[in-house]
């Protein structure tokens, strides 16, 4: 079958290793879900050809599952796409998808529920986090996470409270590497500051190392504190996250929603537009970022 010039093509798509295996995975995901449509062939038909149920093709187009490039090729072939740099494209993009993710040394310790918003966040172009509680995870002190993990998980044994400090420290090193760094912009309560986590020491180096990472990473942090006046713009009562990807057309925003005994996703557009709106007012009514250096040292001086 000849290729259709209008079919979709995943050419536009960079390959950027840094960004990580789920950024490809799902970005090939998607794209293969479009050429199915554009082909007009159903569910069941795509499965018949490499062999697999109608749930499978569900979760391949969904990036939930892994993807065997014999199978890709066989759907390429069905949806009638045979252009050669389309194929090497989803060639190289499926042994991406393939390669571990940054958060597998820490398996043990990954919650299953935390796994796609660790797979995707590097591949974020801006993340919007607000946090009614706690300090965000990207910026907690290794002794002030292990205190947070260690009273949420107070049954677990310490190797495993140890694992999941690790994996929350090495979580801001996306926002320091030289190539398509993400934004973070992170909102908190201003009642974060005044929440005793440890002994006052653990406090005030807390703020300190807050204050460090906004001298070390000035345009790639922005941090807003959200005073109890902001009224109901602040009382969502549990955090939010929201990612906006370098690659919209390919990656859709996605939203995390952390609850206590688990989280919730949410990815489809006027879901996403409504937590985007959300987090625009809170930003709109907190303190600006230029205020944050001056309220952190505030804080600071009542941990002394």
């Amino acid at each position: 079958m000849a290729a259709d010039p209008k079919a979709p093509s995943i050419l536009g798509f960079p390959h950027r290793p840094e960004w990580g295996p789920a950024a490809h995975r799902k970005a090939l995901a998607g794209h293969l879900r479009r050429c199915r449509d554009h082909a007009g062939i159903g569910a069941r038909q795509a499965a018949r050809c490499i062999h697999a149920s109608e749930a499978s093709i569900s979760r391949i187009e969904t990036g939930r599952t892994a993807l065997k490039p014999a199978e890709v090729e066989r759907l390429l072939d069905t949806y009638g796409i045979s252009d050669p740099l389309e194929h090497a494209r989803i060639a190289d993009l499926v042994r991406e998808a393939a390669k571990p993710e940054a958060w597998q040394p820490y398996a043990n310790a990954a919650p299953l529920d935390l796994r796609p918003l660790l797979g995707m966040e590097p591949a974020a172009r801006r993340i919007i986090s607000y946090e009614p509680q706690l300090v965000p995870g990207w910026l907690q002190t290794e002794e002030y996470a292990e205190i947070v993990i260690r009273a949420v998980h107070p049954t677990k044994p310490a190797g495993e409270i140890a694992e999941r400090v690790a994996l929350r420290m090495q979580r801001i090193e996306m926002l320091r590497r030289a190539v398509s760094p993400p934004i973070l912009l992170a909102v908190m309560d201003s009642e974060v500051f005044r929440r005793r986590v440890g002994t006052p020491g653990v406090m005030y180096r807390q703020i300190k190392h807050l204050i460090a990472l906004l001298e070390e990473l000035p345009y790639r942090l922005n941090l807003q504190i959200a005073p109890l006046t902001v009224g109901a713009a602040g009382a969502i009562g549990h955090p939010i996250v929201h990612l906006r990807f370098f690659t919209p057309e390919y990656l859709p925003d996605m939203v995390y929603l952390e609850q206590y005994e688990g989280a919730l996703y949410r990815e489809k557009p006027s879901e996403s537009e409504r937590y985007q709106a959300i987090l625009n007012n809170l930003c709109g009514v907190a303190n600006p970022a230029e205020q944050t250096p001056a309220l952190l040292e505030q804080a600071l001086a009542a941990w002394r």
